[in-house]
């Protein structure tokens, strides 16, 4: 097997391979070349090449959010680097376990005036699990021990628990392309931790079990997580109780009949009056970020006696105020423990929140289907009522993914969406690295066109992806500063804000080979639905451009929330 000829590159990569590499997304450089080298040569790990160092740290996003597994970046020296960092912040919060190899100068050379030579060591210390830095030369017996830990240790810290980016800077010297035939001699045993999460103590959840049993109001509230059956499960049977309300998002993942799955829309529908009696004397938080604000507000302002934080990731998150336990044991398997106790509850807390759900269910529906309008709010119900069955969906930020929340999710679609940070910079390459890995399943992209604008590079590359398909809601800007309060108070609300800017995908779609479609009504949506859908001949992903009106969309919106009241 070729490989390259610096050693610390072939102990780096077999070790990696030992740790259970697979995929490294490469972009192309001159100073990272002895690692693309040994990269691409080695028969267990698949390369492949984005030429945009920022989308392509999205692109290994993507791919992990589908694999649950490490996936590597790879790049040159200099700000190559820098352009990593909107995807490391998005995998610190969301927990990804992305492995970042930065290629550098040798250090002598740091600040010196050299190109593309700048501090690269711990360069990403305030969004990283660990970091690390394998020096060139000197492979003498205990160096190699030490360099050995390094790599071990970076890789637990990727993916054990408390799961996340690392950084691995390697400085390199010239000459760097080249090659040697290598074997599989060289000594990569790593090492290895074997780890469980912290069990709880039977004095402890004897005592967790008494603060349940006296609370006749208790709400378990999911953010963002990864599709987990067996947590369903759990949840569903506690649901059971009508003292146990659940509430989640589409980028919860957990369906169920007696969940909550639109927060926002349940709470439209509670009055004024009745909003203290609606909050629960036991919060329980589950998993990552959450999209609504109302909720957050709401029980900001109506604060639960306890709040209990399940889960290793940041312990000390204290979204509501009244952080009372933070649990650091593994959440289904916690839950589980509250299924052995006797129900006798006579609470109506649950049924209270799913009358005011059902009742809001069908005026929303109602509202829709009286809409004669092309909107938002219309087309993103037409879209997500499209969609094929078992098909990953993946929302852009910004109102792309606050309409979604509006929906009930169907139960055979996963969501995902980049919550971590809540950035629209690498929507549209996260979305491609999952369709990647994802071959033989449809992924659709919903996004705006300010995030698809941003990302546009995510196709400047050679993969196949005829099966993505990506609707592309053009509003003529930010649509979001419309809905929020406070920027349209501005006289710089349309420059400056919403960015009105009267351009199109068509010409982007050319230059890449998508299939472009375009919609300007309920009609043509609907009607281009099959074909855009049907088998891509080019094996290239496909665009829908709906246009909507930036005049009308938050005018409707808030009638829709009028509506709900």
């Amino acid at each position: 097997m070729k490989s390259s000829a610096k050693t610390q590159v072939q102990f780096l990569v077999q070790q990696a391979v030992v740790l259970g590499l697979k995929y490294v997304v490469c972009s192309p450089g001159s100073r990272n070349a002895p690692l693309v080298i040994a990269f691409n040569q080695h028969p267990e790990i698949e390369c492949i090449v984005i030429p945009d160092e920022r989308s392509a740290a999205f692109y290994a996003i993507g791919m992990a959010q589908q694999t649950n597994d490490l996936v590597a970046v790879c790049c040159t020296s200099g700000s190559a680097a820098l352009n990593y960092y909107p995807a490391i912040a998005e995998a610190y919060y969301q927990q990804i376990p992305l492995i970042v190899f930065t290629a550098d100068r040798p250090v002598a050379w740091v600040d010196q005036g050299d190109g593309q030579t700048i501090v690269q060591d711990a360069v990403f210390k305030n969004h990283i699990r660990f970091s690390t830095s394998v020096p060139e030369n000197n492979w003498e017996k205990e160096h190699v021990w030490y360099v050995k830990r390094q790599i071990s240790e970076a890789f637990y810290r990727a993916k054990g628990i408390l799961k996340g980016p690392v950084h691995i800077n390697l400085p390199f010297s010239e000459p760097l392309y080249h090659q040697v035939e290598i074997d599989n001699q060289i000594d990569t045993t790593p090492i290895l931790v074997f780890e469980s999460n912290q069990d709880i103590t039977i004095n402890q959840i004897t005592s967790l079990k008494k603060s349940w049993s006296k609370f006749s109001k208790k709400m378990i509230l999911c953010g963002q997580m990864q599709p987990n059956e067996g947590l369903e499960n759990v949840l569903k049977f506690l649901a059971e109780d009508t003292s146990v309300l659940v509430l989640v998002e589409n980028t919860s993942n957990l369906i169920d009949r007696n969940f909550i799955h639109c927060i926002d829309r349940s709470l439209e529908g509670i009055k004024e009056s009745e909003l203290a009696d609606f909050a629960p004397d036991l919060l329980i938080v589950l998993g990552g970020a959450l999209v609504s604000k109302k909720i957050k507000s709401y029980l900001r302002k109506y604060t639960p006696q306890e709040i209990w934080k399940i889960g290793a990731d940041f312990p000390f998150m204290d979204t509501y105020q009244n952080l009372t336990f933070s649990i650091n044991v593994n959440p289904t398997s916690f839950l589980k423990e509250f299924l052995k106790m006797e129900n006798n509850s006579v609470s109506n807390y649950r049924n209270k929140w799913k009358q005011v759900d059902y009742i809001n269910k069908d005026k929303a529906n109602d509202f829709i289907q009286q809409q004669e309008t092309f909107s938002d709010l219309v087309a993103n119900h037409i879209i997500l009522d499209y969609l094929p069955e078992n098909s990953l969906l993946h929302l852009a930020n910004s109102s792309v993914v606050r309409y979604a929340q509006l929906f009930d999710p169907v139960k055979t679609i996963s969501t995902f969406c980049n919550r971590g940070t809540s950035g629209i910079d690498g929507s549209t390459s996260t979305a491609a690295g999952a369709a990647f890995i994802q071959k033989d399943i449809c992924n659709i992209l919903i996004t705006g066109d300010i995030s698809f604008f941003y990302d546009s590079n995510a196709f400047f590359n050679r993969l196949q992806l005829g099966n993505l398909r990506i609707f592309l809601i053009n509003n003529d800007g930010g649509g979001i500063f419309k809905i929020i309060p406070g920027p349209d108070t501005t006289e710089e609300l349309n420059d400056f804000f919403v960015f009105n800017h009267g351009y199109s995908s068509e010409y982007i779609c050319k230059a890449f080979e998508i299939t472009y479609y375009k919609a300007n009504s309920i009609q043509d949506l609907e009607n281009q639905m099959e074909d855009f859908y049907a088998f891509s001949s080019n094996n290239k992903p496909k665009l829908m451009e709906v246009f909507t009106d930036s005049e009308l969309n938050d005018t409707v919106l808030k009638h829709y929330f009028a509506a709900l009241s």
